[in-house]
């Protein structure tokens, strides 16, 4: 199993719009550098096999950048802006090349997705369900519900979430998972994701105390370190990283832990 960052960066990605703090700025000095990040995707492949998780909105951009062979499977987290909106790029794909994509998803995802903001994209949406494994390229996908949106999520009991998700990959005995956002993950994943060989964790808020005060929807400081190693994952990389953490990608990697390395664009990663 194969996996591709195609893009390492949060909401606004960096360089930020109208930004001139000093990761911004040092991203626009070289476009091409490390520190230059489009919006999360990640391209997974097994033996001539490949869907996305996510569908960025610079995906047209990712998919010349990286060659991407035609796509037809996208699991998608939830229906925020930097993790969905890339679907308005392939309407002509879908409905002239593809003929149709299959788009999985949670039952609140699917709600946006069948309205008619999306519902001209020819496509499948499918609703998956939490705990609930289904295939795609040979790959056992496991959904798992987090708890994202503090207004939505927080008084939803844990066997109740249906609104983000993350997945859990599994094949030839390997066991990968992508969190996608959260401010809390539910004692039922931390346990299921116990000794995992890999998880690739938001950094949102990586090292970022500054959002305390406003209860951000995304773990912040050193919570999403603490988790990873509570979940004694052998291996622990960051995604959605943001200017928030002030910090560039060299500087931002130093500062943290053996086993815990920062995702960017083009990563590759193979279990």
């Amino acid at each position: 199993m194969k996996i591709t960052v195609l893009g390492s960066g949060a909401w606004e990605g960096i360089p930020a719009p109208f930004c001139h703090c000093g990761v911004c700025v040092e991203a626009t000095k070289n476009p091409h550098s490390i520190n230059s990040r489009t919006r999360p995707q990640l391209l997974v492949e097994n033996e001539e096999q490949n869907f996305l998780v996510e569908a960025s909105p610079d995906i047209r951009i990712q998919s010349a950048r990286f060659s991407l062979p035609p796509i037809r499977d996208f699991i998608i987290s939830h229906w925020h802006f930097d993790h969905m909106y890339g679907l308005h790029e392939l309407f002509a794909y879908s409905k002239y090349k593809a003929h149709g994509l299959n788009f999985y998803c949670s039952r609140d995802t699917k709600k946006v997705l069948d309205d008619e903001e999306f519902n001209y994209v020819p496509a499948e949406v499918i609703e998956v369900k939490a705990f609930k494994p289904f295939e795609l390229a040979g790959i056992k996908v496991t959904p798992l519900p987090t708890y994202h949106m503090r207004d939505r999520d927080d008084q939803v009991g844990e066997d109740q979430l249906a609104n983000t998700f993350g997945y859990l990959l599994e094949h030839d005995g390997k066991r990968v998972a992508y969190l996608a956002d959260y401010y809390r993950v539910p004692q039922a994943v931390k346990a299921l994701l116990r000794g995992i060989d890999a998880v690739i964790c938001d950094g949102t808020y990586l090292l970022t105390d500054d959002y305390k005060s406003y209860k951000p929807n995304h773990m912040h400081g050193k919570e999403g370190m603490e988790l990873a190693e509570n979940l004694g994952a052998r291996q622990v990389y960051y995604h959605s990283v943001s200017h928030l953490t002030g910090k560039d990608h060299d500087a931002l990697q130093a500062a943290l832990p053996a086993g815990h390395s920062l995702t960017y664009d083009g990563m590759k990663l193979e279990f």
